[in-house]
Protein backbone atom coordinates (compact mmCIF):
# COMPACT_ATOMS: atom_id res chain seq x y z
CA UNK A 1 0.00 0.00 0.00
CA UNK A 2 1.14 3.52 -1.04
CA UNK A 3 2.05 5.93 2.28
CA UNK A 4 -0.59 7.35 3.22
CA UNK A 5 -3.23 5.64 1.37
CA UNK A 6 -5.92 4.00 3.08
CA UNK A 7 -7.39 0.54 3.29
CA UNK A 8 -10.19 1.90 1.56
CA UNK A 9 -8.90 3.50 -1.34
CA UNK A 10 -6.38 0.56 -1.94
CA UNK A 11 -9.91 -1.58 -2.03
CA UNK A 12 -12.09 1.26 -4.03
CA UNK A 13 -9.07 1.45 -6.69
CA UNK A 14 -9.66 -1.54 -9.30
CA UNK A 15 -6.59 -2.90 -11.24
CA UNK A 16 -7.69 -1.23 -14.67
CA UNK A 17 -7.94 2.08 -13.97
CA UNK A 18 -4.61 3.13 -15.10
CA UNK A 19 -4.69 4.76 -18.74
CA UNK A 20 -1.72 2.20 -20.04
CA UNK A 21 -3.74 -0.79 -19.27
CA UNK A 22 -7.18 -0.36 -20.83
CA UNK A 23 -7.02 2.67 -23.07
CA UNK A 24 -7.96 2.88 -26.63
CA UNK A 25 -6.86 5.09 -29.59
CA UNK A 26 -6.87 5.28 -33.10
CA UNK A 27 -4.00 2.93 -33.08
CA UNK A 28 -4.17 -1.06 -32.06
CA UNK A 29 -3.08 -2.31 -29.05
CA UNK A 30 -0.01 -4.68 -29.43
CA UNK A 31 -0.82 -8.80 -28.66
CA UNK A 32 1.36 -8.26 -25.19
CA UNK A 33 -0.93 -4.91 -24.16
CA UNK A 34 -4.24 -6.43 -24.68
CA UNK A 35 -3.14 -9.82 -23.30
CA UNK A 36 -1.91 -7.69 -19.79
CA UNK A 37 -5.74 -6.22 -19.98
CA UNK A 38 -7.69 -9.25 -20.76
CA UNK A 39 -5.37 -11.11 -17.57
CA UNK A 40 -5.55 -8.36 -15.11
CA UNK A 41 -9.60 -8.28 -15.97
CA UNK A 42 -10.15 -11.88 -15.93
CA UNK A 43 -8.38 -12.43 -12.47
CA UNK A 44 -10.02 -9.74 -11.08
CA UNK A 45 -13.35 -10.30 -11.82
CA UNK A 46 -12.13 -14.08 -10.72
CA UNK A 47 -11.17 -13.17 -7.92
CA UNK A 48 -14.51 -11.37 -6.71
CA UNK A 49 -17.43 -13.78 -7.88
CA UNK A 50 -15.13 -16.73 -5.34
CA UNK A 51 -16.07 -14.25 -2.71
CA UNK A 52 -19.41 -12.69 -3.88
CA UNK A 53 -21.80 -12.49 -0.63
CA UNK A 54 -23.72 -9.20 -0.91
CA UNK A 55 -26.28 -9.47 -3.95
CA UNK A 56 -28.86 -11.62 -6.12
CA UNK A 57 -26.33 -13.31 -8.49
CA UNK A 58 -26.11 -17.17 -8.67
CA UNK A 59 -22.38 -17.90 -9.55
CA UNK A 60 -22.45 -21.49 -9.78
CA UNK A 61 -23.31 -21.93 -13.26
CA UNK A 62 -21.87 -23.49 -16.55
CA UNK A 63 -21.61 -21.88 -20.07
CA UNK A 64 -19.85 -24.83 -21.71
CA UNK A 65 -22.48 -25.89 -24.07
CA UNK A 66 -23.52 -22.87 -24.53
CA UNK A 67 -20.44 -21.06 -25.60
CA UNK A 68 -20.09 -22.27 -29.61
CA UNK A 69 -23.52 -20.11 -29.93
CA UNK A 70 -21.78 -16.86 -28.92
CA UNK A 71 -19.66 -16.66 -31.95
CA UNK A 72 -23.28 -16.06 -33.41
CA UNK A 73 -25.67 -12.93 -33.41
CA UNK A 74 -28.55 -14.33 -32.33
CA UNK A 75 -31.67 -11.85 -32.23
CA UNK A 76 -34.79 -13.09 -31.37
CA UNK A 77 -36.24 -9.90 -31.81
CA UNK A 78 -40.45 -9.42 -32.10
CA UNK A 79 -42.65 -11.84 -30.79
CA UNK A 80 -41.62 -15.03 -29.74
CA UNK A 81 -44.93 -16.59 -30.89
CA UNK A 82 -44.55 -15.34 -34.11
CA UNK A 83 -45.38 -18.02 -37.13
CA UNK A 84 -43.23 -16.48 -39.21
CA UNK A 85 -39.91 -15.28 -38.37
CA UNK A 86 -37.69 -13.07 -40.88
CA UNK A 87 -34.64 -13.38 -39.18
CA UNK A 88 -33.59 -16.94 -39.02
CA UNK A 89 -30.38 -16.23 -36.48
CA UNK A 90 -32.94 -16.55 -33.33
CA UNK A 91 -34.00 -19.22 -30.58
CA UNK A 92 -37.27 -18.78 -30.40
CA UNK A 93 -37.79 -21.99 -30.40
CA UNK A 94 -36.11 -22.94 -27.35
CA UNK A 95 -37.51 -19.66 -25.76
CA UNK A 96 -41.02 -20.77 -25.91
CA UNK A 97 -39.51 -23.85 -24.31
CA UNK A 98 -38.16 -22.04 -21.69
CA UNK A 99 -41.47 -20.03 -21.32
CA UNK A 100 -43.42 -23.52 -21.39
CA UNK A 101 -41.43 -24.27 -18.46
CA UNK A 102 -42.40 -20.86 -16.02
CA UNK A 103 -45.93 -21.58 -17.04
CA UNK A 104 -45.68 -24.97 -15.58
CA UNK A 105 -44.10 -24.22 -12.36
CA UNK A 106 -45.92 -20.98 -12.05
CA UNK A 107 -49.27 -23.38 -12.51
CA UNK A 108 -50.90 -21.60 -15.50
CA UNK A 109 -49.71 -24.52 -17.95
CA UNK A 110 -50.49 -27.68 -16.51
CA UNK A 111 -49.09 -29.22 -20.00
CA UNK A 112 -46.58 -27.96 -22.92
CA UNK A 113 -49.56 -26.45 -25.16
CA UNK A 114 -49.37 -28.49 -28.51
CA UNK A 115 -50.98 -25.19 -30.89
CA UNK A 116 -51.93 -21.33 -30.48
CA UNK A 117 -55.14 -22.06 -28.83
CA UNK A 118 -54.55 -24.30 -25.90
CA UNK A 119 -51.65 -21.67 -24.77
CA UNK A 120 -53.03 -20.10 -21.61
CA UNK A 121 -49.97 -17.47 -21.20
CA UNK A 122 -48.40 -14.71 -23.20
CA UNK A 123 -44.48 -13.64 -22.32
CA UNK A 124 -41.01 -13.44 -23.13
CA UNK A 125 -36.87 -13.36 -21.93
CA UNK A 126 -36.12 -10.07 -21.55
CA UNK A 127 -33.24 -8.64 -22.06
CA UNK A 128 -32.91 -6.77 -19.02
CA UNK A 129 -33.42 -7.57 -15.94
CA UNK A 130 -36.23 -7.51 -14.12
CA UNK A 131 -36.67 -3.90 -14.75
CA UNK A 132 -37.88 -4.10 -18.26
CA UNK A 133 -40.36 -7.56 -17.38
CA UNK A 134 -42.23 -4.71 -14.68
CA UNK A 135 -42.00 -1.94 -17.07
CA UNK A 136 -44.54 -4.00 -19.52
CA UNK A 137 -46.52 -5.07 -16.51
CA UNK A 138 -47.34 -2.13 -15.69
CA UNK A 139 -48.00 -0.84 -19.09
CA UNK A 140 -49.96 -3.39 -20.16
CA UNK A 141 -51.88 -3.07 -16.79
CA UNK A 142 -52.17 0.49 -17.56
CA UNK A 143 -53.66 -0.18 -20.95
CA UNK A 144 -56.21 -2.74 -19.60
CA UNK A 145 -57.45 -0.83 -16.84
CA UNK A 146 -57.76 2.44 -19.23
CA UNK A 147 -59.89 0.40 -21.33
CA UNK A 148 -57.40 -0.11 -24.27
CA UNK A 149 -58.03 -3.21 -27.01
CA UNK A 150 -57.03 -6.63 -25.99
CA UNK A 151 -55.32 -9.04 -28.16
CA UNK A 152 -56.92 -12.22 -27.33
CA UNK A 153 -60.79 -10.73 -25.99
CA UNK A 154 -62.93 -13.14 -25.23
CA UNK A 155 -66.64 -12.62 -24.42
CA UNK A 156 -66.01 -12.85 -20.85
CA UNK A 157 -63.14 -12.56 -18.95
CA UNK A 158 -63.05 -13.07 -15.38
CA UNK A 159 -59.55 -14.17 -14.45
CA UNK A 160 -59.11 -16.48 -17.34
CA UNK A 161 -62.12 -19.37 -16.83
CA UNK A 162 -61.15 -21.85 -18.31
CA UNK A 163 -63.91 -22.10 -20.43
CA UNK A 164 -66.17 -19.78 -22.48
CA UNK A 165 -69.90 -19.16 -20.92
CA UNK A 166 -72.64 -19.53 -23.29
CA UNK A 167 -73.86 -16.47 -25.20
CA UNK A 168 -76.91 -16.37 -23.24
CA UNK A 169 -75.16 -16.70 -19.82
CA UNK A 170 -72.98 -13.53 -21.26
CA UNK A 171 -75.63 -12.08 -22.42
CA UNK A 172 -77.30 -11.61 -19.22
CA UNK A 173 -73.74 -10.73 -17.31
CA UNK A 174 -73.43 -7.73 -19.72
CA UNK A 175 -76.79 -6.69 -19.09
CA UNK A 176 -76.17 -6.99 -15.43
CA UNK A 177 -72.89 -5.02 -15.30
CA UNK A 178 -74.52 -2.04 -17.51
CA UNK A 179 -76.68 -1.65 -15.10
CA UNK A 180 -74.71 -1.12 -12.07
CA UNK A 181 -71.21 0.36 -13.60
CA UNK A 182 -71.50 4.33 -13.07
CA UNK A 183 -71.93 6.51 -16.46
CA UNK A 184 -70.61 9.29 -15.09
CA UNK A 185 -67.46 8.14 -13.17
CA UNK A 186 -64.60 10.06 -13.98
CA UNK A 187 -62.20 8.21 -12.40
CA UNK A 188 -62.92 4.61 -14.00
CA UNK A 189 -60.17 4.26 -16.03
CA UNK A 190 -57.63 5.70 -13.87
CA UNK A 191 -55.26 3.35 -12.75
CA UNK A 192 -53.86 3.76 -8.95
CA UNK A 193 -50.82 2.10 -8.48
CA UNK A 194 -49.97 1.02 -4.79
CA UNK A 195 -46.06 -0.38 -3.97
CA UNK A 196 -45.16 -0.66 -0.82
CA UNK A 197 -41.94 0.35 1.14
CA UNK A 198 -39.95 -2.27 0.06
CA UNK A 199 -40.56 -2.62 -3.32
CA UNK A 200 -37.76 -2.10 -5.63
CA UNK A 201 -36.48 0.99 -6.32
CA UNK A 202 -36.53 1.50 -10.09
CA UNK A 203 -40.44 0.78 -9.89
CA UNK A 204 -40.56 4.60 -9.06
CA UNK A 205 -38.96 5.64 -12.23
CA UNK A 206 -40.86 3.05 -14.38
CA UNK A 207 -44.19 5.13 -12.88
CA UNK A 208 -42.68 7.75 -13.98
CA UNK A 209 -41.87 7.08 -17.55
CA UNK A 210 -45.24 5.43 -18.24
CA UNK A 211 -46.96 8.72 -16.61
CA UNK A 212 -48.62 6.77 -14.07
CA UNK A 213 -49.18 8.29 -10.25
CA UNK A 214 -49.19 5.97 -6.72
CA UNK A 215 -51.86 6.30 -4.62
CA UNK A 216 -50.23 8.82 -2.43
CA UNK A 217 -50.25 11.08 -5.69
CA UNK A 218 -53.87 10.86 -6.30
CA UNK A 219 -54.96 10.96 -2.94
CA UNK A 220 -52.14 13.41 -0.97
CA UNK A 221 -54.64 16.73 -0.63
CA UNK A 222 -57.47 16.23 -2.31
CA UNK A 223 -59.31 13.85 0.61
CA UNK A 224 -57.73 12.72 3.85
CA UNK A 225 -55.83 9.61 4.29
CA UNK A 226 -57.69 6.32 5.66
CA UNK A 227 -54.94 5.62 7.74
CA UNK A 228 -54.50 7.47 11.30
CA UNK A 229 -51.04 7.59 12.32
CA UNK A 230 -50.02 5.54 14.82
CA UNK A 231 -53.30 3.19 15.17
CA UNK A 232 -53.52 2.12 11.83
CA UNK A 233 -49.57 1.50 11.03
CA UNK A 234 -47.17 -1.47 12.34
CA UNK A 235 -45.16 -0.27 15.18
CA UNK A 236 -42.27 -0.61 13.06
CA UNK A 237 -43.29 2.48 10.97
CA UNK A 238 -41.53 5.73 11.15
CA UNK A 239 -43.43 8.84 10.88
CA UNK A 240 -41.08 10.68 8.59
CA UNK A 241 -42.26 8.58 5.63
CA UNK A 242 -44.98 10.83 6.25
CA UNK A 243 -45.81 13.51 3.27
CA UNK A 244 -47.38 16.87 4.61
CA UNK A 245 -50.64 15.97 4.35
CA UNK A 246 -50.56 12.60 6.44
CA UNK A 247 -50.40 10.13 3.81
CA UNK A 248 -47.52 7.25 3.42
CA UNK A 249 -45.70 7.48 0.46
CA UNK A 250 -45.94 4.29 -0.05
CA UNK A 251 -47.89 1.47 1.41
CA UNK A 252 -46.17 0.54 5.07
CA UNK A 253 -44.35 -2.66 5.83
CA UNK A 254 -44.54 -4.85 8.68
CA UNK A 255 -41.16 -5.19 10.86
CA UNK A 256 -40.46 -7.92 8.56
CA UNK A 257 -40.39 -5.85 5.31
CA UNK A 258 -43.47 -7.52 3.75
CA UNK A 259 -46.11 -5.56 2.66
CA UNK A 260 -49.09 -4.72 5.57
CA UNK A 261 -52.14 -6.18 4.80
CA UNK A 262 -54.23 -4.20 6.80
CA UNK A 263 -52.78 -0.72 5.70
CA UNK A 264 -52.88 -1.95 1.76
CA UNK A 265 -56.85 -3.17 2.30
CA UNK A 266 -57.73 -0.03 3.74
CA UNK A 267 -55.80 2.38 1.16
CA UNK A 268 -56.74 -0.12 -1.87
CA UNK A 269 -60.95 0.31 -0.13
CA UNK A 270 -60.51 4.27 -0.16
CA UNK A 271 -59.88 4.45 -4.19
CA UNK A 272 -61.82 1.66 -4.80
CA UNK A 273 -65.13 3.80 -2.98
CA UNK A 274 -63.88 6.54 -5.57
CA UNK A 275 -63.94 4.74 -8.61
CA UNK A 276 -60.33 4.06 -9.16
CA UNK A 277 -59.39 0.58 -10.73
CA UNK A 278 -56.49 -0.04 -8.41
CA UNK A 279 -53.00 -1.27 -9.44
CA UNK A 280 -50.95 -3.61 -6.80
CA UNK A 281 -47.42 -4.63 -7.14
CA UNK A 282 -46.59 -7.77 -4.64
CA UNK A 283 -42.65 -8.02 -4.48
CA UNK A 284 -41.59 -11.86 -3.73
CA UNK A 285 -38.31 -11.24 -2.27
CA UNK A 286 -37.58 -7.40 -1.46
CA UNK A 287 -34.22 -6.11 -2.32
CA UNK A 288 -32.73 -6.06 1.12
CA UNK A 289 -34.59 -7.93 3.99
CA UNK A 290 -35.31 -10.54 1.14
CA UNK A 291 -38.93 -10.46 2.73
CA UNK A 292 -41.98 -12.05 0.62
CA UNK A 293 -45.26 -10.69 0.48
CA UNK A 294 -48.41 -12.55 1.20
CA UNK A 295 -50.65 -12.29 -1.83
CA UNK A 296 -52.95 -14.62 -1.37
CA UNK A 297 -53.63 -13.40 1.81
CA UNK A 298 -53.88 -9.49 0.51
CA UNK A 299 -56.18 -10.61 -1.87
CA UNK A 300 -58.36 -12.86 -0.37
CA UNK A 301 -59.12 -9.67 1.39
CA UNK A 302 -59.50 -7.52 -1.34
CA UNK A 303 -61.36 -9.66 -3.41
CA UNK A 304 -64.44 -9.16 -1.69
CA UNK A 305 -64.31 -5.18 -1.97
CA UNK A 306 -63.89 -5.44 -5.16
CA UNK A 307 -66.94 -7.11 -6.08
CA UNK A 308 -69.01 -5.19 -3.23
CA UNK A 309 -68.01 -1.65 -5.62
CA UNK A 310 -68.55 -3.68 -8.80
CA UNK A 311 -64.59 -3.18 -9.54
CA UNK A 312 -64.41 -7.33 -9.74
CA UNK A 313 -65.44 -7.12 -12.93
CA UNK A 314 -66.69 -4.45 -15.70
CA UNK A 315 -68.40 -3.44 -18.70
CA UNK A 316 -65.66 -2.18 -20.78
CA UNK A 317 -66.67 -0.29 -24.33
CA UNK A 318 -64.36 -0.71 -27.43
CA UNK A 319 -62.50 2.48 -28.42
CA UNK A 320 -62.26 0.64 -31.72
CA UNK A 321 -66.89 -0.08 -32.14
CA UNK A 322 -69.27 1.51 -30.05
CA UNK A 323 -71.35 -1.39 -30.43
CA UNK A 324 -68.87 -3.83 -29.13
CA UNK A 325 -67.66 -4.44 -25.57
CA UNK A 326 -66.28 -6.85 -23.66
CA UNK A 327 -65.84 -7.96 -19.05
CA UNK A 328 -62.64 -7.40 -17.74
CA UNK A 329 -61.79 -7.06 -14.17
CA UNK A 330 -60.88 -3.61 -12.61
CA UNK A 331 -58.48 -4.41 -10.90
CA UNK A 332 -54.30 -5.52 -11.64
CA UNK A 333 -52.10 -7.75 -9.20
CA UNK A 334 -48.79 -7.69 -10.26
CA UNK A 335 -46.22 -10.22 -8.67
CA UNK A 336 -41.94 -8.78 -8.75
CA UNK A 337 -40.68 -12.23 -8.21
CA UNK A 338 -36.70 -11.24 -8.97
CA UNK A 339 -35.79 -13.24 -6.63
CA UNK A 340 -38.89 -15.54 -5.31
CA UNK A 341 -40.19 -16.22 -8.66
CA UNK A 342 -37.62 -19.29 -9.70
CA UNK A 343 -37.01 -19.52 -5.74
CA UNK A 344 -40.10 -20.21 -3.64
CA UNK A 345 -41.72 -22.44 -5.95
CA UNK A 346 -38.63 -25.00 -5.63
CA UNK A 347 -38.71 -24.22 -1.62
CA UNK A 348 -41.97 -24.93 -1.43
CA UNK A 349 -41.39 -28.38 -3.36
CA UNK A 350 -38.13 -28.92 -0.72
CA UNK A 351 -41.28 -27.95 2.40
CA UNK A 352 -43.98 -30.73 1.07
CA UNK A 353 -40.91 -33.42 0.57
CA UNK A 354 -40.28 -32.90 4.13
CA UNK A 355 -36.84 -31.87 2.78
CA UNK A 356 -36.87 -28.51 4.71
CA UNK A 357 -39.43 -27.31 7.61
CA UNK A 358 -41.53 -24.33 6.73
CA UNK A 359 -40.35 -21.24 8.68
CA UNK A 360 -43.06 -18.87 7.24
CA UNK A 361 -44.89 -18.12 10.44
CA UNK A 362 -48.21 -16.62 8.42
CA UNK A 363 -47.90 -20.16 5.85
CA UNK A 364 -46.15 -19.99 2.66
CA UNK A 365 -46.27 -17.01 0.78
CA UNK A 366 -47.83 -18.28 -2.35
CA UNK A 367 -48.03 -16.04 -5.11
CA UNK A 368 -48.31 -17.72 -9.33
CA UNK A 369 -51.15 -17.78 -11.39
CA UNK A 370 -52.67 -20.68 -8.93
CA UNK A 371 -54.48 -17.35 -7.14
CA UNK A 372 -56.92 -16.50 -10.01
CA UNK A 373 -56.79 -12.85 -9.61
CA UNK A 374 -52.75 -12.58 -10.07
CA UNK A 375 -52.86 -11.03 -13.73
CA UNK A 376 -48.72 -11.23 -14.51
CA UNK A 377 -45.63 -12.30 -12.84
CA UNK A 378 -41.77 -11.37 -13.59
CA UNK A 379 -38.23 -13.06 -11.90
CA UNK A 380 -35.01 -13.02 -12.87
CA UNK A 381 -32.80 -15.39 -14.62
CA UNK A 382 -29.57 -13.84 -13.61
CA UNK A 383 -30.49 -13.85 -9.58
CA UNK A 384 -31.07 -17.58 -8.19
CA UNK A 385 -31.31 -19.32 -11.14
CA UNK A 386 -27.86 -17.83 -12.30
CA UNK A 387 -27.09 -16.86 -15.78
CA UNK A 388 -24.39 -14.22 -17.34
CA UNK A 389 -26.56 -12.10 -18.97
CA UNK A 390 -29.14 -9.51 -17.24
CA UNK A 391 -32.50 -11.51 -18.31
CA UNK A 392 -35.53 -12.06 -17.12
CA UNK A 393 -38.86 -13.71 -18.00
CA UNK A 394 -42.41 -11.87 -18.31
CA UNK A 395 -45.72 -13.96 -17.87
CA UNK A 396 -49.03 -12.62 -18.61
CA UNK A 397 -52.49 -14.21 -18.50
CA UNK A 398 -53.38 -14.96 -22.55
CA UNK A 399 -56.61 -13.15 -22.65
CA UNK A 400 -55.42 -10.16 -20.35
CA UNK A 401 -53.08 -9.07 -22.82
CA UNK A 402 -53.43 -5.37 -24.76
CA UNK A 403 -53.21 -5.26 -28.75
CA UNK A 404 -49.95 -4.08 -29.82
CA UNK A 405 -49.90 -1.19 -31.94
CA UNK A 406 -47.65 -1.97 -34.81
CA UNK A 407 -47.55 -5.51 -36.54
CA UNK A 408 -44.31 -4.56 -38.70
CA UNK A 409 -43.83 -7.11 -42.10
CA UNK A 410 -39.88 -7.40 -41.20
CA UNK A 411 -40.81 -8.60 -38.17
CA UNK A 412 -42.81 -11.18 -39.04
CA UNK A 413 -45.64 -10.55 -36.26
CA UNK A 414 -46.25 -7.96 -33.87
CA UNK A 415 -44.26 -5.75 -32.08
CA UNK A 416 -45.12 -6.72 -28.95
CA UNK A 417 -42.03 -6.70 -26.55
CA UNK A 418 -40.69 -3.52 -24.85
CA UNK A 419 -36.96 -4.18 -26.36
CA UNK A 420 -37.43 -5.24 -30.01
CA UNK A 421 -34.42 -7.16 -30.68
CA UNK A 422 -34.08 -9.26 -27.55
CA UNK A 423 -30.92 -11.34 -26.18
CA UNK A 424 -30.82 -15.07 -28.20
CA UNK A 425 -28.25 -16.61 -25.64
CA UNK A 426 -29.73 -16.47 -22.43
CA UNK A 427 -32.27 -18.40 -23.13
CA UNK A 428 -29.79 -21.19 -24.63
CA UNK A 429 -28.56 -20.79 -20.88
CA UNK A 430 -31.62 -21.44 -19.05
CA UNK A 431 -32.53 -24.39 -21.83
CA UNK A 432 -29.28 -26.62 -20.61
CA UNK A 433 -29.83 -25.53 -16.82
CA UNK A 434 -33.85 -26.51 -16.76
CA UNK A 435 -32.64 -30.00 -19.27
CA UNK A 436 -30.30 -31.16 -17.00
CA UNK A 437 -31.43 -30.73 -13.22
CA UNK A 438 -34.58 -31.78 -11.92
CA UNK A 439 -37.15 -30.35 -10.10
CA UNK A 440 -35.80 -32.60 -7.33
CA UNK A 441 -32.30 -31.06 -8.12
CA UNK A 442 -33.50 -27.38 -7.65
CA UNK A 443 -35.91 -28.65 -4.45
CA UNK A 444 -32.66 -29.99 -2.48
CA UNK A 445 -30.55 -27.00 -3.65
CA UNK A 446 -33.57 -24.92 -1.78
CA UNK A 447 -33.05 -27.04 1.35
CA UNK A 448 -29.36 -26.90 1.41
CA UNK A 449 -29.60 -22.87 0.98
CA UNK A 450 -31.87 -23.02 3.96
CA UNK A 451 -29.08 -24.83 6.50
CA UNK A 452 -26.71 -22.53 4.80
CA UNK A 453 -28.72 -19.62 6.20
CA UNK A 454 -29.31 -21.19 9.67
CA UNK A 455 -25.21 -21.58 9.46
CA UNK A 456 -24.57 -17.74 8.80
CA UNK A 457 -26.90 -17.03 11.15
CA UNK A 458 -25.44 -18.80 14.05
CA UNK A 459 -22.37 -17.90 13.43
CA UNK A 460 -22.72 -14.32 13.09
CA UNK A 461 -24.47 -14.47 16.86
CA UNK A 462 -21.32 -16.38 18.07
CA UNK A 463 -19.06 -14.07 17.41
CA UNK A 464 -21.29 -11.12 18.43
CA UNK A 465 -20.67 -12.73 21.85
CA UNK A 466 -17.38 -13.41 20.98
CA UNK A 467 -16.65 -9.71 20.07
CA UNK A 468 -19.06 -8.61 23.00
CA UNK A 469 -20.33 -6.11 20.18
CA UNK A 470 -24.04 -5.96 19.16
CA UNK A 471 -23.67 -6.55 15.46
CA UNK A 472 -27.72 -5.75 15.04
CA UNK A 473 -28.37 -9.20 13.14
CA UNK A 474 -31.73 -9.95 11.97
CA UNK A 475 -33.17 -12.34 9.49
CA UNK A 476 -36.88 -12.27 7.91
CA UNK A 477 -38.29 -16.28 8.39
CA UNK A 478 -38.12 -17.84 5.33
CA UNK A 479 -35.65 -15.35 3.56
CA UNK A 480 -32.05 -15.97 2.25
CA UNK A 481 -30.75 -12.50 3.78
CA UNK A 482 -29.23 -12.16 7.10
CA UNK A 483 -28.58 -8.01 7.94
CA UNK A 484 -25.99 -7.08 10.03
CA UNK A 485 -23.77 -4.02 11.16
CA UNK A 486 -22.12 -3.15 8.09
CA UNK A 487 -18.26 -3.73 8.24
CA UNK A 488 -15.29 -2.25 7.26
CA UNK A 489 -15.14 -0.68 3.66
CA UNK A 490 -12.20 -3.34 2.69
CA UNK A 491 -14.47 -5.92 3.63
CA UNK A 492 -17.19 -4.10 2.27
CA UNK A 493 -15.30 -4.36 -1.45
CA UNK A 494 -13.67 -7.69 -1.02
CA UNK A 495 -17.15 -9.12 -0.58
CA UNK A 496 -18.99 -6.90 -2.06
CA UNK A 497 -21.60 -6.71 0.67
CA UNK A 498 -24.50 -4.62 -0.47
CA UNK A 499 -25.18 -2.02 1.97
CA UNK A 500 -28.19 0.43 3.11
CA UNK A 501 -29.37 2.81 5.78
CA UNK A 502 -32.06 2.06 7.91
CA UNK A 503 -34.16 3.60 10.24
CA UNK A 504 -34.70 1.60 13.37
CA UNK A 505 -37.54 1.63 15.77
CA UNK A 506 -37.73 0.51 19.28
CA UNK A 507 -40.06 -0.28 21.46
CA UNK A 508 -40.19 2.70 23.57
CA UNK A 509 -40.55 4.77 20.56
CA UNK A 510 -37.08 5.92 19.83
CA UNK A 511 -35.21 5.78 16.27
CA UNK A 512 -31.93 5.20 15.57
CA UNK A 513 -30.56 5.31 11.93
CA UNK A 514 -27.59 2.50 11.13
CA UNK A 515 -25.77 1.21 8.31
CA UNK A 516 -26.35 -2.05 7.51
CA UNK A 517 -25.27 -4.95 4.81
CA UNK A 518 -26.42 -8.34 3.89
CA UNK A 519 -25.34 -11.24 2.76
CA UNK A 520 -27.75 -13.32 0.06
CA UNK A 521 -27.20 -16.77 0.55
CA UNK A 522 -26.93 -17.60 -3.18
CA UNK A 523 -26.84 -21.26 -4.31
CA UNK A 524 -22.78 -21.11 -4.78
CA UNK A 525 -22.16 -19.58 -0.89
CA UNK A 526 -20.65 -22.25 0.58
CA UNK A 527 -20.31 -22.84 4.58
CA UNK A 528 -16.93 -22.77 3.68
CA UNK A 529 -16.62 -19.33 2.14
CA UNK A 530 -18.81 -18.02 5.36
CA UNK A 531 -16.10 -19.08 7.46
CA UNK A 532 -13.66 -17.02 5.87
CA UNK A 533 -15.38 -14.27 6.37
CA UNK A 534 -16.13 -14.80 9.73
CA UNK A 535 -12.79 -15.12 10.18
CA UNK A 536 -12.14 -11.27 8.55
CA UNK A 537 -14.33 -9.96 10.90
CA UNK A 538 -12.64 -11.26 13.82
CA UNK A 539 -9.79 -8.54 12.63
CA UNK A 540 -9.47 -5.33 15.02
CA UNK A 541 -11.51 -2.72 14.37
CA UNK A 542 -14.10 -4.82 11.63
CA UNK A 543 -16.80 -3.14 13.01
CA UNK A 544 -15.99 0.75 12.88
CA UNK A 545 -18.41 3.18 14.86
CA UNK A 546 -20.83 4.73 13.11
CA UNK A 547 -22.10 8.62 13.74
Amino acid sequence: MKEGQTITEKYRKHPLDREEDARLSQHRLTPEQRESTWSQLHNNLLSHQHALLGFQSNQSFTCERVKPFFDIALNNVGDPFSAQVQYALNTKIIECSVLDYFAKLWGIQQSDPSNEEERKYWGYVTSMGCTEANHLALYNAREYLAGMPLSNPILCNTCSPPVKPPVSSHRQRKEKLSNVQPKDNPNAFTPVVFLSEESFHGLAKTLRMLQMKKFCDVGSGYFSCPLKYPDDYPSSFDEESLDQNGWPRAVPVEADGSISIPCLVKLVTAFVMRGYPPLVVFTSGTTFKGAYDNPRAAINELAPILKEHNMYERLVHSSEDPFKSDVRNGFWFHIDGALGGAHLPFLEMAINQGLVANTFPNGFPVFDFRIPEVKSIATSLHKWLGCPFPSAVFMIRKPDQVKPHDNPLFLGGHDSTMSGSRCGHSVLVMWELFSNKSYRDFAEIAAREDQVVIFLLSSLQELEKELRVDLWISHTPGSLFVCFKQPRQDIVRRYSLASILLNIKFADGTFDRRICSHICVMPHVTKKLILSFIEELRAPEAFPNQK
